[in-house]
């Protein structure tokens, strides 16, 4: 099965843009009403039987993903535009993690075509030689940003931000924590407090709140970051590990001030009405560590690069951000969201400005030590 003729790459890109401006400042559900009508059968993607029904000489395009709303997000954003402009279907393998994608590129047993990979990951593949290169001659080249190529084989998709998130009935003024100082600072802003179970990001706020400078974060000063841990541990009600536990902290009122990501607590207040606002002074941004790639050995290699001809498109990054409210990496996105949303987005220009950037090529090289001590720590 052929792509479809009477649907090119920038007819398609079209359909994306009128369901953005159709949709405009009306939620998630409109967008994907107006979605479901301009696409169509696209929606043969996510149907049971699809992959027996499609063409016997079409592979389908496996996507190794996050599950629960990620995927709901990536499935409309790119699985079903992919599968309506090429008739290739999209299969998804889910939950995501590293080590089963490293496993089955140790085995010479890959499964998956595609994978978002991200923040130290990207740099451990690339040192494990587990990425297929760019195919430019089925990838425009001239569609993406400069910056969503910069690790060369991989195309920047989104990105994402630990904030600072506080309770406006606890604090309905100008007075509340706005800075990772503050968070710590239990004296001045009392209250029950959340703090996420994963190293990486937690061993960074603690730094940000001892007061360490930007210039001089790195290598972290690993001593300094368990001393600020311990002055906040008394203080901390609940150590979240799942996103969805965090959402539910805050929609319930469990909490008055938590650190959580920025997609899923921006969902909470628009969505579901929690009452908390969301901080973007020092918020911990992965920055452009998130990336697509085609993995060495994948069944079908030349599908996935047709897919990562549309991932890193600001059409299909614009969808893919009014869905889940992570920010897209072409600055060209922007474009198509409405001004009030754009703003509630890690990669807004004005957000970046206030953010502190991890650099994840230290955590490459340092995080199962790291880990380890902090388990122990937390355990402790």
């Amino acid at each position: 099965m052929r792509d479809d003729p009477n649907l090119s790459t920038e007819a398609l890109c079209d359909r994306l843009r009128t369901a953005l401006v159709e949709s405009r400042g009306l939620g998630r559900r409109a967008l994907i009403k107006s979605l479901g009508g301009l696409l169509g059968g696209a929606a043969l993607a996510r149907l049971p039987g699809a992959i027996a029904r499609a063409d016997a000489a079409t592979l389908p395009v496996t996507a190794f993903v996050f599950g629960g709303a990620w995927k709901k997000a990536a499935t409309k954003a790119f699985g079903e535009p992919f599968t309506k402009k090429t008739g290739i279907p999209v299969a998804y393998q889910d939950p995501y993690t590293f080590p089963k994608l490293r496993a089955m590129h140790e085995a010479h047993a890959m499964q998956v075509d595609v994978v978002s990979v991200q923040g130290e990951e990207i740099y451990q593949a690339k040192r494990m030689n587990m990425i297929m290169p760019l195919d430019f001659s089925v990838i425009d080249r001239s569609a993406l940003d400069p910056k969503q190529l910069r690790y060369g084989n991989a195309i920047g998709g989104h990105a994402l931000s630990y904030c600072i998130c506080y309770s406006k009935k606890k604090w309905p003024g100008d007075d509340h924590p706005a800075s990772w100082a503050d968070f710590w600072n239990v004296e001045k802003f009392p209250g029950r407090r959340a703090l996420r179970t994963d190293v990486l990001w937690t061993i960074e706020a603690a730094l940000k709140a001892d007061g360490v400078k930007d210039s001089e974060f790195y290598p972290l000063d690993l001593e300094r970051a368990f001393r600020s841990l311990e002055r906040i541990k008394p203080h901390i009600k609940t150590w979240w590990s799942d996103n969805s536990l965090s959402q539910q902290l805050m929609e319930q009122e469990e909490v008055d001030v938590i650190a959580m990501m920025n997609g899923r607590a921006t969902e909470s207040i628009l969505d579901h009405h929690a009452p908390f606002d969301l901080v973007w002074n020092e918020a911990i941004c992965e920055g452009g560590n998130q990336a697509w790639m085609v993995p060495v050995g994948c069944p079908n290699p030349h599908g996935g690069m047709q897919f990562l001809d549309i991932v890193g498109r600001a059409e299909y990054e614009a969808v893919f951000a009014r869905l889940i409210y992570y920010g897209p990496q072409n600055p060209k996105a922007f474009d198509l969201i409405e001004p009030s949303l754009a703003k509630l987005m890690p990669t807004y220009p004005a957000n970046q400005k206030l953010a502190h950037t991890v650099d994840f090529s230290w955590w490459s090289q340092n995080l199962p030590a790291v880990q380890r001590r902090f388990q122990l720590w937390l355990q402790s």
